[in-house]
């Protein structure tokens, strides 16, 4: 049976336990020669040659212990590789996992307490849905998509951590839900939860253990650029399969500018990033506007959106083809007078949610903006 050197992030004892499935039986071990950095990439942590490196080494561990480790590591881009380790009872024979393909380090120490203060919460729960791909996809498979798993999870935590005015009802919460189970009978781009839940009526009873289900996606930012010059607005244009998927006969739709939010980012940075990706707009980030933070259909769909508009020039040259061809993004830009924005909202040519808020909000904010 193998033993593992373990270093970094899997001294934090609350992610092994997650990751390995319990206890494995770690004592402190040595292994000379190498020492641990910062990631040139990011924060994360990688060996690089010369010092001494500080970890744990595990007991001989069984098959399941060992193939859960692999399985984690795999997916975040490690492999193992054999090492001699000074233990208590002196050298011993151990796997240890190296970065593959990585730039290896920056030079500067790496820091577990802070990893875990910056990182900790998000990490866990991308940890628990990297380890439910196990036997159910390939290790490509759930490699592919660890930047949506992070990020999803990074929406949990923000979400976990926001507190919002209530100044009518709010009363109830989350600790007054009993959780009996989540299911996740489908885990993706999106994911899909079924919840099995009993929580308070209002009448003072409760509900009795209800099923509901939802689509997890991860929360996105919108942007809506505005010339308070000329008056009028950029919109982009991109097919939705959404509208596809409900038979829609037009499926293309105009919305704002939008994107996802990145594992690491703010929903401003993010903000920022889409307008220059599919609009072409690089736009000062003093001019952005904040609209509102909001469900955009909480009773099916676990997601928060953050608005904004960005105030900004839109000269008549403006329109055309944007997007990334890495990110398969087909999308056309218009730049059309607010007004004919505010008539579409009300004949109802206009159908996206963010676009409608936002425009509604710029409409209210007009004279402000124009000054």
């Amino acid at each position: 049976m193998s033993r593992y050197f373990l270093f970094g992030t899997l001294m934090w004892d609350a992610l092994l336990t997650d990751v390995a499935g319990g206890d494995v039986g770690c004592i402190r071990a040595t292994l000379n020669d190498w020492s641990v950095e910062r990631a040139a990439a990011g924060d994360w942590p990688v060996l690089v040659c010369g010092g001494q490196a500080t970890g744990y080494l595990t007991a001989p561990l069984d098959g399941t212990a060992k193939a859960r480790l692999d399985w984690y590591e795999v997916a975040f881009g490690y492999a193992p590789e054999a090492v001699t380790v000074d233990g208590p009872e002196g050298a011993v024979s151990a796997l240890v996992y190296r970065e593959v393909g990585g730039a290896g380090g920056a030079g500067v120490p790496w820091s577990l307490t802070d990893w875990v203060a910056a990182h900790g919460a998000r990490t866990r729960l991308a940890a628990a849905e990297v380890m439910r791909g196990m036997g159910r996809v390939t290790p490509a498979e759930i490699a592919a998509r660890r930047d949506v798993v992070q990020s999803r999870a990074q929406g949990i935590v923000a979400a976990r951590n926001h507190r919002r005015v209530a100044t009518v009802g709010g009363e109830g919460r989350t600790d007054q839900v009993d959780v009996q189970r989540v299911d996740y009978p489908y885990e993706g781009f999106h994911r899909v939860e079924e919840w099995h839940l009993d929580y308070p009526r209002f009448d003072g009873t409760r509900s009795g253990v209800l099923q509901r289900a939802i689509s997890h996606a991860t929360d996105a930012a919108t942007v809506l650029p505005y010339d308070p010059v000329r008056d009028r607005v950029l919109l982009v244009e991109q097919i939705r399969i959404g509208a596809l998927a409900k038979g829609d006969p037009q499926p293309w739709m105009l919305e704002p500018v939008a994107g996802l939010i990145d594992a690491g980012e703010t929903a401003e940075t993010a903000a920022i990033r889409e307008t220059a990706e599919e609009a072409g707009l690089n736009v000062d980030p003093q001019r952005f506007h904040f609209v509102g933070r909001y469900y955009p259909s909480p009773g099916g769909l676990a997601q928060i959106l953050h608005s904004y508009v960005a105030v900004c020039d839109l000269p008549d040259d403006s329109d055309g083809l944007h997007g990334l061809d890495g990110e398969d993004e087909d999308i056309r830009v218009h730049v059309v007078p607010l007004d004919d924005l505010l008539a579409m909202v009300a004949s109802g040519e206009a159908v996206n949610a963010p676009l409608i808020i936002s425009a509604q909000w710029l409409a209210l904010k007009r004279d402000t903006l124009r000054g």
